[in-house]
């Protein structure tokens, strides 16, 4: 065991403070824990509710498919743009179900196709949805006892009872740990790695050191965002720690070279789980057929001796896991990838610094957000008051990280590229009330407060139910469309919405212009054709919010524009709006036509 220093005795004190603490307080831990448990189990019925109203999302049946590979191949080919954590995750409940994928889904070209396979393949759709999205439950019970956890260390069982319950009512984390994708995973991955981090840097013991190493692993083979935020994260609470090492006592050479070998520890353990979850494959990064190479091309020119010899090299020399590295490259990629993204009615393909402030200004609950202004707060005066305990300040740091890190990213898509920030702020959120409940001053206008902001949130995600992934707070419920669109709003969800709706209005024949995955043949809908962009028609006609409100006007062509002059008889949840349109061949005909030639 790796002790450092001075720190033993205090160690030994503080252990049996906490014994005493326990022992004086155990009728209200059994309080605290019965309120815990209680609160998973309502958040849990909340999500698997989701299962049945929500259809695939988007990245829904890759994600599937890819962990059907791995489960049912041995192999990782089918797309590694992801790790294959989460994915296999949520491939285990179709796959001992018996579902198997065909040699023909098993292409890479068929990414989608594979997933849908997966979904159809014993009839009953969403059943197999269901299983998938079963998968991503431990993820978020992991992430609530994370913030639990963590929060009950750092200051007390009441402030972690705050903590976790409000973290079990904020609707970006309900929507998401209801669907077979990666970002919970990597949100209970990471808050998980920081509270080991600031453990071990407690005391760097060798059992803290192989947890690290294995919650580290989990974070990096959930999602390669891991290995932007696990330094951005790491790198700031390790500052908080230095700082206050360097006003006590600075750390001798030793415990350097100790701190050394037990960080090596867990790099090693870290190391060996990616691996073994990769299935220890070895072979070249790259073959002949996947000619050019540009990052070559990019260092060694197009050709000569050095570009050949660059080609041969990565082309005949076999690597540990080169699916590990190719998803990594593939991923820097994508962030990178010209593509249209939305935000404040505006479209382009670079994306804005203040996509990130903007989209959790509006879809984080208000009340929330305040009590994360007192817990910010809270945190740096309680700081100051224990002689300066660095480690309440790691859940601040790590917030600050996330948010100062994701600034520069152009590839806006949705706030759940930033899902990960909101176990930290519940432990904020959850000092913020504490400290207004049990304040000294104007205790009953404080506790007042308090109780106004508790129920404010849970007023506000109980409203939402169950369309906890499209939420919008109060500043931008009235036209959210206007605001953000793609994963915040519409990710091709509400299709089986549409399906009742059409089905109640005796609907027998529709155009629709859907933003989704899903394979519209198996839906059960109507007969229905495809509406093409600039293609104006008339009858039922079904649009997803995302094709309306991306789509651009221009000489020739109004995209979907033309539907704009319309007033919309139905929304299905809150993605896909049902028009009827007139005949164009009436009044309305030359109208529309002058519109598309003109563009407006």
């Amino acid at each position: 065991m790796i002790r450092t220093g001075d720190e033993a005795p205090a160690r030994h004190l503080l252990s049996r403070a906490l014994v005493m603490d326990i022992g004086r307080r155990s009728k209200y831990f059994r309080l605290q824990v019965a309120l815990l448990f209680l609160f998973s189990v309502i958040s849990i019925g909340r999500i698997i509710f989701t299962y049945f109203v929500f259809n695939q999302t988007w990245d829904e049946p890759v994600h599937v498919a890819s962990g059907m590979e791995w489960l049912q191949q041995g192999t990782y080919t089918y797309e590694d743009l992801h790790p294959p954590l989460a994915r296999v995750a949520v491939a285990i409940g179709p796959y001992l179900s018996g579902i198997r994928l065909s040699s023909r889904d098993l292409r890479p070209a068929a990414l989608v196709d594979g997933g849908n396979a997966v979904f159809a393949a014993h009839g009953n759709y969403l059943q197999t949805l269901a299983l998938a999205r079963l998968g991503v439950l431990p993820f978020f019970l992991i992430g609530l006892w994370a913030v639990w956890y963590w929060t009950c260390s750092l200051y007390d069982g009441w402030t972690a009872v705050a903590a976790a319950g409000l973290f079990t009512m904020l609707p970006p984390v309900l929507g998401h740990a209801g669907l077979a994708t990666t970002d919970m995973a990597i949100t209970a991955a990471l808050v998980l790695s920081i509270c080991a981090f600031t453990s071990w840097l407690d005391r760097p013991t060798a059992k803290r050191a192989i947890l690290l190493g294995i919650v580290i692993a989990m974070a990096i083979l959930s999602k390669f965002s891991a290995l932007l935020f696990l330094p951005a994260c790491g790198l700031l609470t390790l500052l908080c720690w230095m700082f206050a090492r360097e006003r006590a006592t600075r750390p001798h050479r030793q415990e350097f070279i100790l701190r050394l070998k037990s960080f090596a520890i867990a790099g090693l353990i870290c190391a060996a789980l990616i691996l073994m979850c990769y299935r220890f494959s070895f072979h070249p990064v790259t073959g002949y057929g996947q000619r050019p190479h540009q990052f070559l091309d990019h260092i060694f020119g197009h050709k000569g001796k050095w570009h050949e010899v660059a080609y041969r090299v990565v082309e005949t020399t076999p690597v540990p896991v080169p699916e590990f590295l190719h998803g990594i490259e593939q991923a820097g990629a994508r962030a990178t990838l010209p593509t249209g993204m939305y935000l404040l009615g505006q479209v382009q393909s670079g994306g804005w610094w203040y996509f990130f402030p903007v989209a959790l200004m509006v879809k984080t609950p208000i009340a929330f957000l305040i009590l994360v202004i007192f817990g910010g707060n809270t945190t740096v005066r309680r700081w100051r008051e224990r002689n300066r305990d660095w480690r309440v300040l790691a859940p601040l740091a790590s917030s600050v990280a996330l948010f100062l890190i994701c600034l520069p990213t152009k590839f806006n898509i949705g706030l759940r590229h930033i899902l990960p920030i909101y176990p930290f702020l519940s432990i904020l959120a959850g000092c913020g009330i504490k400290e207004l409940w049990c304040g000294s001053h104007t205790r009953l206008l404080r506790r007042v407060l308090a109780g106004t902001l508790a129920t404010w949130v849970l007023i506000s995600t109980t409203a939402a139910h169950p369309d906890y992934l499209a939420y919008f707070n109060e500043l931008a419920a009235d036209h959210p469309e206007r605001i953000l669109v793609d994963s915040d709003l519409d990710w091709g969800q509400d299709l089986l919405r549409l399906r009742d709706i059409l089905q109640a209005r005796r609907v027998e024949h529709f155009s629709i212009a859907y933003n989704g995955s899903a394979d519209l043949s198996r839906m059960n809908l109507p007969a229905f054709n495809v509406l093409a962009s600039c293609t104006p028609t008339n009858g039922w006609v079904a649009i997803s919010v995302l094709k309306l409100q991306m789509t651009h006007a221009s000489p020739g062509c109004g995209g979907f524009t033309w539907l704009k002059d319309y007033k919309p008889v139905a929304v299905a949840g809150k993605s896909i709006r049902l028009y009827w349109i007139p005949s164009i061949h009436g009044g309305d005909a030359p109208n529309v036509a002058q519109r598309i030639a003109t563009g407006h």
